[in-house]
């Protein structure tokens, strides 16, 4: 959606709903429009062995995915033998499409400012080279893990100065995403300043829904005391990208890999979000994000897409 679009597409939502709870953006699109991507992340960070991107691209392409979440950093490519130009071409060859991409920084610090302008200028020419729309943006990390409520980060400053320090930030990259017709989601994860319900609710408030949407992980939301259908519907006016990730155990912080879960073997409540995003007529990329297998990340894929297309296809469709 361009940026003319994106902005009337808000004021409507805004004009006809309170609270953006409704999500009147997508409300007069035709429903069938979910695409299914997964992130490169599963295969790239595999202890078992080093594997190729190539080879992350054939497993896609065999499962029969829409599409992958990356865009190539510097270096990668050459790796491979790959310009961008000729990684493009492949993409196409095997019926994939760049879903989104990542984004992270230290948004709330000042003398950061430049330096994470320059950053996410070179993603959104990245990602727009590839034909993407969509930039998730990853919070500053939360620290402190002595402190299991994290109320305070490491450097004594109040969690909540943190997300208000980085939404005129998180404004300004929208804003410069827009101009290229690309879309930014915030994207709660655990372990950042922005994990719990309320934390959420507090940079969700201060930022521009005419530019800042949500990009929300089912599986962060749940380990941060969430509920992730009903936040993602209470954010819906402004949903533009989800990850897909099942969680189940107790969180001991910081290292959330081991309650990660293949699709369907964690306490995420799935078929409620399809039930959801089949109401709001919910239009856009679906992303399993598997930050750690016990399997090969092939056999992991596999078994995330088993369930999509026995249990969660059927849903929506």
């Amino acid at each position: 959606m361009d940026r003319r679009q994106f902005i009337k597409n808000a004021a409507i939502t805004s004009a006809l709903i309170a609270g953006g709870t409704k999500f009147a953006a997508c409300a007069a699109k035709p429903r069938a429009n979910i695409r299914w991507s997964m992130g490169w992340i599963l295969w790239r960070d595999f202890k078992g062995r080093e594997i190729s991107l190539l080879e992350a691209v054939q497993n896609l392409s065999d499962l029969g995915l829409d599409g992958i979440e990356y865009t190539p950093r510097k270096g990668d490519l050459e790796k491979i033998g790959h310009t961008r130009e000729s990684f493009r071409d492949l993409l196409s060859e095997k019926k994939l499409k760049v879903a989104g991409n990542y984004f992270g920084g230290n948004f709330h610090e000042p003398e950061k400012h430049d330096e994470i302008i320059s950053a996410f200028r070179n993603t959104v020419e990245n990602v727009k080279f590839y034909g993407a729309k969509n930039i998730v943006i990853g919070p500053p990390g939360r620290g402190n893990w002595s402190d299991f409520n994290h109320e305070v980060s490491t450097d004594n400053i109040p969690i909540s100065d943190k997300i208000k320090a980085m939404a005129p930030v998180l404004n300004e990259l929208g804003r410069i995403a827009a101009d290229s017709g690309i879309q930014i989601g915030l994207h709660p994860h655990a372990n950042t300043i922005v994990e719990k319900p309320e934390e959420i609710d507090l940079i969700m408030g201060l930022t521009d829904p005419n530019f800042v949407g949500m990009a929300p992980d089912l599986g962060h939301i749940l380990l941060g005391g969430g509920d992730p259908v009903a936040i993602i519907r209470k954010y819906a006016g402004r949903m533009n990208y989800v990850h897909l990730k099942d969680v189940a155990g107790d969180f001991q912080r910081p290292d959330f890999l081991p309650n990660v879960r293949e699709l369907g073997q964690g306490q995420v409540d799935f078929p409620d979000l399809m039930k959801l995003l089949k109401e709001i007529k919910f239009s856009g990329w679906l992303n399993v994000e598997q930050d750690y297998t016990t399997m090969t990340p092939y056999e992991s894929a596999a078994k995330s897409m088993k369930y999509i297309k026995e249990t969660l296809k059927p849903i929506y469709t």
